[in-house]
């Protein structure tokens, strides 16, 4: 009995001999330089300082929490690197700020995920991120999450789950969150079928914001779903959506006056408008000046000029335009 509860002290001595001889396990970091997790101050992939970080306007690598040669604060500095359109610039920033909760962030790292930028793509953990900025109260991650469900990108499509996410969104305020559950109840799928619903969400989400939900609103009366039928007042809605910055209804309202549907003919005005739509980015309006300039339609036939404007389109993705520019170059 003795040699048993010897080897047994000898045993729980060995045991905490060995639990003291094992150092703690470093909590993990954000390298602020390339993004990656490291549990050294010198990060393990870079081989840069983790922890300093590169001001944003002026360049310099700061410590502190204030740049000290501009004296721009760090996370103020951080949240505009996010911000930066190109990933390579925002991802260190991202997922910096994404560790420590940031909503915005964690939509934008979901996004990384989603797409394999600057991690390895994986729809799961992009999914996990996107709900985490969605319970935070951030609608936008609610409305792309929804998308995500919606169109089956690298995921079985789930319109149920796509719904709940748009639902969320919009008791969130979202415009977007709002338009999303009005185009579930027009269409009737998932919903039992629900003009008024409909139109009663497309009217909020217009209200919030949204200049789109202008000519959802204007289809109901072009068509007459559950209300009087009415060009005029589809007219009105067409006008205001385009008045409120729409580059998709400046187009429409363009080809409505070019061709005399529901509005009288007027070439001048359909031409205002499309130049409208062109100086917000539709490449459709692009295309039609350049058939404009072409053929003279309510303009100096002038082929250069036709020529500019396909190759405008063209950059903006137009593949018509892109054909009939390679056609005459």
């Amino acid at each position: 009995m003795k040699r048993i509860l010897s080897l047994l002290l000898v045993l729980l001595f060995f045991c905490a001999s060995a639990q003291a001889a094992t150092p703690a396990q470093e909590p993990s970091r954000i390298c602020l330089y390339c993004g990656a997790e490291t549990t050294a101050d010198v990060c393990d992939q870079c081989h840069e300082l983790s922890i300093a970080w590169t001001c944003f306007d002026c360049g310099t690598r700061n410590l502190s929490d204030t740049c000290s040669s501009c004296g721009k604060e760090k996370h103020a500095s951080l949240e505009q690197q996010a911000a930066d359109p190109h990933p390579q610039v925002a991802f260190p920033a991202v997922r910096y700020l994404a560790a420590a909760c940031d909503p915005a962030s964690l939509l934008r790292l979901g996004q990384f995920y989603e797409k394999g930028i600057g991690v390895s793509k994986d729809i799961d953990q992009a999914i996990a991120c996107l709900r985490q900025a969605g319970e935070a109260g951030y609608a936008p991650a609610w409305v792309y999450l929804g998308r995500l469900y919606d169109a089956g990108i690298d995921m079985k499509s789930d319109p149920v789950e796509a719904l709940n996410c748009y639902r969320k969104a919009s008791d969130l305020g979202s415009a977007e969150g709002h338009w999303y559950v009005g185009s579930f109840y027009e269409d009737g799928s998932v919903l039992e079928q629900n003009y008024a619903l409909a139109l009663d969400y497309y009217y909020k989400a217009a209200e919030a914001g949204d200049a789109d939900a202008w000519m959802s609103v204007a289809y109901f009366y072009l068509r007459g779903n559950d209300v009087e039928k009415d060009q005029n007042k589809a007219m009105e809605y067409y006008l205001k959506a385009a008045e409120a910055g729409s580059n998709l209804a400046c187009d429409y309202v363009g080809y409505l006056y070019m061709t005399g549907s529901i509005v009288s003919q007027d070439v001048q005005k359909g031409l205002e408008w499309y130049r409208k739509a062109a100086e917000l980015g539709n490449a459709r309006s692009m295309y039609a000046l350049g058939y404009a300039y072409q053929c003279g339609q309510g303009v100096e036939m002038n082929m250069e000029e036709a020529l500019r404007w396909y190759e405008k389109a063209a950059l903006a993705g137009h593949e018509t335009a892109l054909q009939v520019y390679n056609a005459f170059k």
